[in-house]
């Protein structure tokens, strides 16, 4: 059985390494699997602390995705086959622990860390994604953080990045309803610079094994960021969405009350269908994701990347125990029915009590499992 991530070597024409990462479940669309994590991150500090390698480059196998997200399905399916709740809380704790911790090693790699942005990219993938210092999106890119389709919350440091977007409201709006964006919008929100087509894969490669490396580290970033700037071509990527609609996205952003975002959504009246579609996702979604994720973006706007994490690592554990997660991914990934009982019908029936117990940490802040990122 093939391995479940790829590493590679491939030196340089001056003698240096450039590390590659293959993500390597096609059929799943590199779902992220817990054994995944450990490999991933004992690689990873591997080649940080190797002189020879000078940048590293995550990718993966097939044209259909880069990583559709975590594999939450083997996640349900472990909760739903294990009894009591101090098991079950070791399961999610597990899972949860390994993502967020390889997702800050990406952050704070240190060296030119490229990622090759095509097809879907959702979820557990964006996390992966957003650790990256130069991120690619080719055409096919399909983003989108759709976890209140099946009771989660955007995690993977969205609590960080979501907040930190150029356009005021857009946050908010694409994590309420899971919208699926391209890669001119991730332009428009600063979440790539490259837009380079697929085509140009092995192009970027021999550009990066030919590239001088034998100046200062610190110019590394520079000169990877010349080279894939250089590779830019837009004329075969399609328009973007979000930049006709944000005056929506403004207006969603001066409320004050979920209930008042929620009514301004539901009252738009537009033929546009990418924002129909979007519109859809929310009303069906989970309206106890729906309170998470507007509590995240008004009330955690300014924690540090450390904090981001040890707050979603509380949230998850008690989302999987406690809300709609194993209920949403049954609906969408297991019977496939679409049809969600979902613990609270609408978003102003969710009792603020009972969102507060969420976002309270089972563990004292000396004994946090992240505490030492």
């Amino acid at each position: 059985m093939e391995a479940s991530v790829l590493f590679d070597e491939l030196a340089t024409d001056d003698g240096h390494v450039i590390g590659i990462i293959t993500l390597n479940k096609p059929r799943q669309l590199h779902a992220l699997s817990a054994d995944m994590f450990p490999l991933l991150r004992q690689q990873l500090f591997a080649w940080q602390d190797d002189k020879r390698i000078v940048s590293v480059l995550l990718t993966s196998t097939g044209e259909r995705a880069f990583c559709a997200g975590g594999d939450v399905k083997s996640l349900q399916q472990a909760l739903v086959n294990t009894d009591g709740n101090e098991a079950k809380q070791q399961i999610v704790s597990d899972y949860f622990i390994a993502e967020y911790q390889v997702d800050y090693l990406l952050h704070n790699f240190g060296k030119p860390l490229i990622v090759w942005g095509d097809g879907i990219i959702m979820g557990g993938g964006l996390g992966l994604f957003m650790g990256a210092s130069h991120r690619v999106v080719t055409e096919t890119a399909r983003i989108a953080m759709p976890e209140i389709t099946i009771g989660l919350f955007p995690d993977v440091g969205a609590t960080w990045f979501l907040n930190r977007l150029p356009h005021p409201g857009v946050g908010l709006f694409l994590g309420l309803t899971g919208a699926s964006i391209n890669a001119n919008d991730a332009k428009y929100l600063g979440l790539s610079e490259y837009l380079i087509p697929a085509a140009k894969y092995a192009v970027v490669i021999k550009a990066l094994t030919s590239l001088d490396w034998q100046y200062d580290p610190e110019l590394h970033h520079h000169q990877v960021d010349k080279l894939l700037t250089a590779q830019y071509a837009e004329a075969d990527f399609a328009a973007g969405n979000l930049a006709q609609h944000q005056a929506l996205f403004t207006q969603l952003s001066a409320y004050t009350e979920l209930a008042d975002v929620m009514t301004c959504i539901q009252m738009q009246d537009s033929a546009d269908t990418w924002l129909q579609t979007s519109i859809k996702k929310l009303l069906s979604g989970s309206p106890i994701s729906a309170h998470i994720l507007y509590r995240q973006v008004n009330q955690y706007r300014d924690l540090s990347l450390a904090a981001c994490f040890q707050l979603e690592l509380d949230l998850a554990v008690k989302v999987c125990l406690n809300a709609d997660l194993v209920e949403g991914v049954r609906a969408l990934l297991v019977d496939k029915d679409n049809q969600p009982h979902w613990l609270y019908q609408e978003t102003d029936t969710v009792p603020v009590n009972f969102v507060d117990n969420l976002f309270s940490s089972p563990w004292t802040v000396e004994n946090h499992p992240l505490r030492m990122l």
